[in-house]
């Protein structure tokens, strides 16, 4: 069976993503796999305090990715990556030779998302692997 990854961090954006990627894997048969992903720069003196907080959080959105599949019936399972979000799509993507990579969009102008790097301009242009990208 393969799998559909999907980016998630609890926001509308995200949880729309996740709704695509359950109605993809309705079609397929596919595996979810919501991935919440996060860098945290390491200068600072309170960052192991910084990044408990983060983790939790993603442990609670994890959760709510979760049940949010239940609601309609589907598995979702969950991966916590401390890694810049695209490249951590990306990754497990690759580990589990996904189908396809869906996450949502914020609407952002194409030259803002190239210039700022947004998770979905990214993704669109580094991976290997058709990318669904989900409108906010």
């Amino acid at each position: 069976m393969s799998s559909v990854v999907v980016g998630y961090d609890g926001s509308d954006i995200a949880r729309a993503a996740l709704d695509a990627a359950i109605e993809v894997a309705g079609f397929t048969g596919d595996a979810i796999v919501a991935v919440y992903a996060y860098e945290i720069s390491r200068l600072g003196g309170e960052v192991q305090d910084y990044a408990k907080a983060v983790h939790e959080r993603a442990e609670r959105e994890m959760s709510h990715a979760t049940h949010q599949g239940e609601a309609k019936g589907v598995v979702v399972d969950t991966r916590i990556v401390e890694v810049e979000p695209a490249e951590a799509l990306i990754q497990v993507a690759g580990e589990l030779d996904a189908r396809l990579i869906v996450v949502g969009s914020r609407g952002e102008r194409p030259l803002k998302g190239a210039v700022l790097g947004s998770t979905p301009y990214k993704l669109l242009h580094l991976a290997d692997r058709p990318v669904l990208v989900v409108p906010g």
